[in-house]
C-alpha cells in the first residue's frame, strides 16, 4: 500500500507552489533557444584563477578550521570585514549586527519565519522578486503589492495603503523593497523617495526589509545611499549577497540589523542548518581581503553595461511602439510592458516556437496580475545572441499586437 503523502503534508506545505519560472525554463532549455529568462550572472566572467588561488590557500593554511562547523552567526573575520565596509557606506554597524546566511534567499526565509504568523499582512513592490513572494507565502503571510513607476516604489500609494489597513485594524509586519535595479523591473528608487520612505516607516512604525543584491552593479549614474544608511531607528533589515558580485555557487549572503533581531535570526537559523558552510566563508573572506572582489566587480559592471546597451538598442529597433520599458542604469534586467490585451503567459509557447524565451510578468505579482509584462535578462546571453533574440521577440510581439488590432503588420517605429 503506497503512502498517501498529500494527506500527511502540513497546511504550510500544501500551500507551497512550484516556481513557474523553473517550469518555463524547462520548456526553453533547448540549445537553439535564445533565453532572456534566467537571472544568472555571466559564467564567462567568473574569476576562476583567483578562486583557485584562494581556495588552495584556504585548504593549505586553514583547512582544519575551514572544514569544521562554524558559529551560527558566521565567521568572525568575515563579519568584521563586512562591518568595516558597511561603515564606509555610512551604515553604523559592527560584527554583532551581522549574521552570515546561505545567500540572501535564506535571509528572506529566516526573516519570514521570525516575523510572520499565518494570515499576517506584509507589503511589497508590485511587481516584486518572485523568491520573496514564495518565502512569504511559505509562512502563510498575506503579501499586498504597492505599485512601482520609473522612480521605484510609489511611496504615496504606500501611505494610502497603510491608512486603508489601519481602518481595517490591520498592522502589516513589514515592507519588502529592492531599491537598486529592482528585480524584475530594473528601476531604482529615487533619493527623494528613499528619504520619504524612511520617514513614513518611522511615522507608521513599519519595519523595512531592504534587499540589495544588485547595488554594486551600477554602471551609470551616481550611487545612492541604502535605506539602512538613512535609517535612524534600526527598523531596516538589510540583506546583501555575494551571489551577483562574486558567484552564486558559494551561497553566501548576510543580514545587517538591530542586534536583538540578529540574535533571533541566529536562533531560527540553528534549527535550519546550524551554520553557513565555513569553507566558502573563508574563501570569500580571503577573496575580499586580497582586493579581488573590487577587481572582479569592475569587470562585471563594464560587461553588463555593454550587454544592457545592446539590449536597449535592439529593443528600440525591433520592438513595436506599443511596448514600453524603463532604461536601467545597473543590475541585470529590463522590464517590458505590452498593451493590456496581450497575455505573455498565453504567448509563451509561440515564443518557444520562435526560439526565444522570457519570464512571464504574472509570477512577479502576489495577486497574479501583470500578464501583459515580461522580464528580460541581459547578463547571461552573449552580445551576439541579444540582438538576434530581441529581433525574434519583436517580430512575435508585432504579430501578437496585430492579431488583436486587426492589422496585417506593425513595424517598429519608436526612437528613444
Amino acid at each position: 500500500m503506497s503512502v498517501k503523502w498529500q494527506e500527511l503534508y502540513s497546511a504550510r506545505a500544501r500551500g507551497m507552489k512550484t516556481s513557474e519560472i523553473r517550469e518555463l525554463l524547462k520548456l526553453a532549455s533547448k540549445q537553439d533557444i535564445i533565453s532572456f529568462a534566467g537571472g544568472l550572472p555571466d559564467p564567462a566572467l567568473f574569476p576562476l584563477a583567483h578562486f583557485q588561488e584562494v581556495t588552495d590557500f584556504v585548504l593549505e593554511q586553514k583547512g582544519k578550521k575551514a572544514l569544521q562547523y562554524s558559529e551560527t552567526e558566521g565567521l568572525g573575520e568575515l563579519r568584521e570585514l563586512l562591518a568595516e565596509r558597511s561603515r564606509a557606506d555610512d551604515i553604523p554597524c559592527d560584527a554583532e549586527n551581522i549574521i552570515i546566511t546561505s545567500a540572501s534567499q535564506q535571509g528572506l526565509d529566516l526573516a519570514a519565519k521570525v516575523l510572520l504568523d499565518a494570515g499576517d499582512t506584509c507589503l511589497l513592490e508590485a511587481p516584486s522578486y518572485l523568491g520573496a513572494i514564495q518565502a512569504f507565502n511559505a509562512y502563510q503571510g498575506r503579501p499586498v503589492g504597492i505599485p512601482l513607476d520609473d522612480e521605484g516604489l510609489r511611496v504615496d500609494l504606500l501611505e494610502t495603503k497603510l491608512r486603508e489597513l489601519r481602518a481595517e485594524a490591520i498592522r502589516p509586519k513589514f515592507l519588502y523593497v529592492v531599491p537598486n535595479f529592482q528585480n524584475p523591473s530594473g528601476v531604482t528608487l529615487s533619493m527623494e523617495r528613499r528619504q520619504r520612505l524612511v520617514e513614513i516607516a518611522a511615522r507608521w512604525d513599519l519595519l523595512i526589509i531592504e534587499d540589495d543584491p544588485y547595488g554594486a552593479l551600477r554602471f551609470s549614474g551616481k550611487p545612492l545611499p541604502s535605506l539602512k544608511a538613512l535609517d535612524p531607528d534600526n527598523r531596516v533589515i538589510y540583506l546583501r549577497t555575494f551571489s551577483k558580485t562574486l558567484a552564486p555557487g558559494i551561497r553566501l549572503g548576510w543580514i545587517i540589523a538591530d542586534k536583538p533581531f540578529v540574535r533571533q535570526i541566529a536562533i531560527a537559523k540553528q534549527a535550519t542548518d546550524l551554520c553557513t558552510p565555513a569553507l566558502t566563508q573563508h574563501i570569500a573572506y580571503e577573496f575580499c581581503r586580497r582586493g579581488y572582489l573590487e577587481e572582479y566587480v569592475a569587470r562585471v559592471r563594464e560587461e553588463y553595461q555593454r550587454k544592457c546597451q545592446c539590449m536597449l538598442a535592439a529593443m528600440d529597433e525591433f520592438f513595436p511602439a506599443a511596448v514600453h520599458w524603463p532604461k536601467p542604469t545597473g543590475g541585470m534586467f529590463v522590464w517590458a510592458t505590452a498593451p493590456a490585451y496581450l497575455d505573455t503567459v498565453e504567448m509563451f509557447p509561440r515564443a518557444r516556437e520562435a526560439k526565444v524565451a522570457y519570464v512571464i510578468g504574472s509570477v512577479f505579482y502576489a495577486d497574479g496580475s501583470g500578464r501583459n509584462a515580461m522580464r528580460l535578462n541581459f547578463s547571461l546571453p552573449t552580445l551576439e545572441q541579444i540582438p538576434q533574440g530581441i529581433e525574434r521577440l519583436g517580430s512575435l510581439l508585432r504579430a501578437e499586437i496585430a492579431s488583436h488590432e486587426g492589422v496585417v503588420t506593425l513595424e517598429p517605429t519608436r526612437v528613444h
